[in-house]
């Protein structure tokens, strides 16, 4: 019996690997993971931040990144909002597929830092670096009388034991030469400037993982209002993407202004990230950075509740405790986090696979259920193992949502079977047709998946393309060539479809109610007419599903043809290339005149080159 469901190639299996992805397995039992989390059939398996899995008595590891200095900003934000997405789908709230509204307050000050930058301003932490609070102690050493300059008791007893330390013996006594003295050390290592040490460490780290943040979110910005007046880049592709953009904003809402914004806000964090990086360099921090172990909970010392300077850093320690609890969080936690993700993410790839068949011209019926004249009924559904499954002709494509932020190796992209695509959250080392980035950072990402599923649904539109009737009646040959208008070519009693006929159809119902005894007329009549159905989908564009009529279609040699002058503005053709392969070649009536305007980047799905399967 399986125990286990790999998403990535799409079958069950009795035992685990010893390295697996976060996420690529589906419990398909009941267990208790790594001793603190309950982990029920149809649950996906993720990892806690131990990168060690034990269920049931079957224990593995899971795949982390290689390269530990790689930049985890862009995927803690992509998680942020993912969450935010999860989070207003459940309460009804407006929705972005692009980086959300709710995530421009991490262009503000956070209350730590507002905090941290009055207190620099002040000097308070400067003060405390050029004049620190000290303990005198006071050291018992062996010197010369001459550099002694207080004497403990207990000086005596140790010049009585000790003759080498004479200098010289008296009728009253002896004159020493060496004598214990007592020499007083202003001792640094006090709790208060072990809490300032630490707390300079804490607010390096935050600053500059908050620098690596809002350049990331400015950057994403500054792609978007890019697209606004893109010269490169196919109108259509550039109002589709800046509209998505704009959906996740109030209407009154300026990018440009939320942007100067960001760049204020990153000045004044560079600024407070030098200042301790200047204190840093001081005296007091050079002598105690070494073995800090203090705790969270602060113990509010009478230095640290009443000095002037001392105070302040008791204030923002308390202030930054949410920092610190972030280094600190339990597996558990982890875990709870790391399945909310992934459900978030399920949902979105489902919703944005909806406004993906919503862009291509589908109408929608009711939920996860659409329609278009050429395709049909198409649905979406969530089966048991998290994957989102398009329907449509019959056939089903799969897509599965991979929240982990790991680069897949080349060896496992390689055995996602055609049917599945796997859509991840990583933008890195992502390069197979089967395997693409799909975030809210990811401008294309509609792109990606409307390309994936026109190619799809073409290569089932355009499968009866040369099709073909054999043992044709001749009184069949006689009545077709008689209302042929280049639809088609008999020959050896076989015909050849090479054109829509569907304005034929009453004429061929009537030459069927003519013969309803002749069997073979039958058979072949009703053969036309499933054709002349089938033929019908070619007349409707593959980017949007407009129709038009047979007029438009060109008829060329080896079954070809184009269509140009359409209803929309776009064209569709095939075209036979030199190895004898069927090409459909997609494109607008009006091309980019830029040099790089064949990329994908470009035109995104309004231009495309499907290679068609050999007819059979």
């Amino acid at each position: 019996m399986s125990t286990w469901y790999n998403r990535f190639n799409g079958k069950e299996t009795k035992t685990l690997p010893f390295e697996l992805y976060s996420g690529q397995f589906i419990s398909l039992q009941q267990g208790v993971f790594n001793t603190h989390t309950k982990i029920d059939d149809g649950n996906i398996i993720l990892n806690d931040g131990t990168n060690k899995l034990s269920i049931n008595g079957e224990e593995s590891h899971f795949k982390t990144q290689d390269d530990f200095n790689v930049d985890n900003t862009e995927s803690e934000i992509l998680d942020l909002a993912v969450l935010e997405y999860k989070d207003a789908v459940s309460n009804g709230n407006k929705q972005s597929f692009l980086i959300p509204e709710q995530l421009l307050n991490r262009f503000e000050l956070t209350h730590f830092e507002e905090l941290l930058l009055n207190i620099l301003k002040k000097g308070h932490l400067h003060e405390i670096a050029r004049r620190p609070l000290s303990e005198l102690t006071y050291e018992e050493y062996l010197l010369p009388v001459s550099r002694a300059k207080k004497i403990p008791t207990s000086a005596m007893i140790h010049l009585a034991s000790h003759s080498q330390y004479w200098q010289a013996r008296t009728l009253t006594g002896v004159i020493p030469k060496k004598v214990m003295s007592l020499e007083s050390e202003d001792k640094l290592d006090i709790y208060e400037n072990r809490v300032y040490v630490k707390l300079l460490n804490i607010s390096e780290a935050y600053l500059s993982k908050r620098v690596k943040e809002i350049k990331k979110l400015e950057d994403i910005f500054k792609t978007s209002i890019n697209f606004q007046e893109a010269e490169n880049i196919y109108y259509e592709l550039r109002q589709c993407i800046f509209s998505m953009w704009g959906e996740g904003f109030s209407n009154n809402l300026d990018a440009n202004k939320n942007l100067q914004n960001g760049e204020t806000t990153l000045d004044t964090i560079l600024y407070m990230l030098k200042q301790i990086r200047t204190l840093k360099n001081s005296k007091l921090f050079q002598t105690l950075n070494q073995n800090l172990r203090i705790s969270s909970n602060l113990n509010m010392t009478n230095v640290l509740s009443h000095d002037q300077h001392y105070r302040h850093v008791a204030r923002l320690w308390n202030a930054g405790l949410e920092i610190q609890k972030t280094s600190r969080v339990k597996p558990e936690d982890i875990i709870k986090k790391n399945m909310a993700l992934a459900d978030g993410y399920t949902t979105y790839c489902l919703n944005i696979l909806g406004r993906t068949l919503l862009e291509l011209g589908f109408s929608q019926i009711k939920a996860n259920t659409f329609s278009r004249p050429d395709v049909g009924i198409t649905k979406l559904a969530i089966n048991k193992y998290a994957e989102v499954i398009l329907t449509a002709n019959f056939n089903d494509l799969c897509f599965v949502p991979f929240s982990s932020n790991v680069t897949l190796s080349e060896e496992v992209c390689g055995i996602i079977p055609s049917s599945r695509v796997l859509l991840t959250l990583n933008r890195q080392g992502v390069s197979n047709k089967n395997v693409f980035w799909c975030g809210p950072s990811n401008f294309y990402s509609l792109e990606r998946l409307a390309k994936t599923i026109i190619e799809w649904l073409m290569l089932s539109n355009y499968r009866l393309l040369n099709s073909k009737v054999e043992k044709l009646p001749s009184i069949m040959q006689t009545e077709l060539n008689a209302i042929n208008k280049d639809h088609w070519v008999i020959k050896n009693n076989s015909i050849v479809i090479s054109k829509p006929f569907s304005e034929l159809v009453p004429q061929i119902e009537r030459l069927l109610s003519n013969y309803t005894k002749d069997v073979s007329v039958q058979n072949v009549g009703r053969q036309l007419l499933l054709i002349a159905r089938d033929f019908e989908k070619l007349l409707h564009c593959p980017i949007c599903g407009s129709a038009n009529g047979s007029n438009n279609w060109i008829t060329r040699d080896g079954s070809t043809f184009a269509m140009s002058a359409t209803n929309c503005s776009h064209e569709w053709k095939v075209n036979r290339d030199s190895n004898g392969e069927k090409i459909l070649e997609i494109k607008p009536l009006t091309l980019l005149t830029h040099e790089k305007s064949s990329r994908f980047d470009s035109y995104g799905r309004f231009k495309i080159n499907l290679v068609l399967p050999p007819h059979k």
